[in-house]
């Protein structure tokens, strides 16, 4: 029985540490690791802080690899390893003398990467909190894992991925994994899935072999979502035309991590779009404004227009690349793939909501158009997102400054599992980040005739503007909501 070998590496002995391994453990020829080698750098390592630290250890059990090896690559003639490499990631110099520091690991662990023998694409299944990136100066979906580090339980923010190994997962089946992963961390709703549950679902879609992988199609994606639990929604960019960039925007202010179909001049590709950077104070005043009311009386920016830049999840890449929804591909820098651009997106949907993203931000600014009493010559910017109704309850009870018997009101509502909120701010409050009114939608309600509740224009407003209507009654300058995303900071 071979006993589990463990060494520590800084950020620039790691390659010359992880040729050892690649070369006595996986008895490959010196070309094969300086490819691989060069794979995992050009990949991940050079987008990492450079004074972390890496605990390699070897043998390692991956979930995800072994599905594939028992399933595909034990029946090929070239003998694969059916063990794998895990890296797990430190800060704060670790070292011998704090390898077997409890405290010390919990606090500094900051992710994990597997490296598997599916040569030259050798990056495996991870999970990297945006800290250890250089750039991170953004905000993002995340969900909490829980691994092991040294025999050490310890837990990690981030967002699963992987690198296909361009045989039994392209990266259709390596964005279907990662996004499923992901929901079925954190939520009990969905079950997580490995290679071969992928390719069992959609073979009942295929009369060809699946095994080597030739990719897959946008339907093919939405139909395994649909199999595993979510109510599927996929829009074309040829379809929704000028709405379909604000859609993609509101869901991911929603949190809702998408997969995005792309292509180019002989480039078909899909990868997962999950945060965004923030708003900047000049991006905010490109936003055009509308007149919602024809007369002048209501102008209204909406931040879904905003032209900023997004976190994608790309299996050719390192995770959290930073790229503009125009130009979904320039993190490659390679002129071919500057002329990808987004055909469509396939959003991930809990079953039970049934109004879209376009509906709420509709719904809302013909509400503000209707509602003549309040917002009279005004400048608002608007941000439209969906949540569960007990995290947004969750939020408002614990808002400092409003008054009790204002948050009972928003409490004492019979809410939906999910609501559609819009956030309303004076214009020349985007700086300083505040909100003084608010619009809750029903989402399981596709056709809504009504609000749940609103506060405009210091009046309390319940189910519409003919019934339990109070006056008086105002929020104030209060912060907005932030949980679908989490923000990590400039480094």
């Amino acid at each position: 029985m071979k006993g589990i070998s463990s060494n520590i590496y800084s950020h620039g002995d790691f390659g010359q540490g992880l040729r050892r391994y690649l070369s006595s453990f996986f008895e490959i020829n010196t070309s094969f690791v300086d490819t691989s080698i060069q794979f995992i750098e050009d990949r991940l390592i050079r987008f990492l802080k450079p004074d972390l630290h890496f605990l390699i250890e070897y043998p390692y059990v991956d979930r995800l690899y072994r599905n594939s090896y028992y399933n595909y690559y034990s029946s090929k003639n070239f003998r694969y390893s059916k063990d794998a490499l895990r890296v797990s990631i430190f800060r704060n110099g670790l070292g011998e003398d704090n390898l077997y520091d409890v405290d010390f690991l919990k606090e500094n662990h900051l992710g994990f990467f597997v490296i598997r023998p599916t040569f030259p694409n050798v990056l495996g299944r991870n999970v990297i909190n945006p800290q250890a990136f250089i750039d991170s100066d953004f905000s993002v979906s995340k969900s909490t894992f829980s691994v092991t580090a040294n025999s050490l339980k310890v837990k990690v923010d981030g967002f699963p991925h992987a690198c296909q190994d361009a045989e039994s997962m392209t990266c259709a089946e390596t964005t279907l994994w990662s996004i499923i992963e992901y929901f079925s961390n954190k939520y009990n709703d969905y079950n997580p899935v490995l290679p071969s549950d992928i390719h069992r679902i959609l073979s009942e879609l295929t009369y060809e072999r699946q095994m080597p992988s030739k990719g897959l199609q946008a339907h093919q994606i939405s139909y395994a979502l649909k199999k595993v639990g979510f109510g599927v929604r996929v829009y074309s960019k040829q379809i929704f035309g000028t709405e379909f960039d604000s859609i993609l925007r509101v869901y991911i202010e929603s949190g809702i991590p998408l997969v995005c179909c792309v292509r180019g001049p002989g480039i078909g590709h899909a990868f997962n779009v999950i945060g965004r950077r923030n708003i900047s104070a000049e991006q905010f005043n490109d936003i055009p404004m509308v007149d919602v009311r024809g007369n002048g009386d209501l102008l209204l920016k909406d931040l879904s227009c905003a032209n900023n830049e997004f976190v994608f999840v790309d299996d050719n890449f390192a995770p959290y690349r930073i790229s503009s929804l125009k130009f979904p591909c320039e993190h490659y820098g390679i002129a071919q793939w500057q002329q990808c651009r987004i055909t469509d997106i396939i959003v991930p949907l809990y079953p039970k909501i049934y109004m879209e993203a376009g509906e709420a931000r509709k719904f809302t600014q013909e509400f503000l158009k209707l509602s003549t009493f309040a917002y009279r010559q005004r400048r608002l910017g608007i941000r439209t997102f969906l949540c569960s109704s007990r995290t947004y309850k969750n939020y408002l009870i614990s808002l400092q400054g409003v008054d009790l018997d204002i948050k009972k009101l928003f409490l004492n509502l019979s809410m939906p599992k999910f609501i559609w909120v819009s956030e309303i701010f004076d214009t020349n409050d985007f700086s300083a980040g505040l909100i003084e009114g608010v619009v809750l939608l029903d989402a399981t309600e596709p056709k809504s005739t009504h609000v749940i509740g609103a506060i405009i224009d210091n009046v309390f407003i319940r189910r519409n503007l003919s019934e339990d209507i109070s006056t008086g009654v105002s929020l104030g300058k209060i912060k907005p909501f932030n949980d679908n995303l989490m923000y990590y900071g400039r480094n």
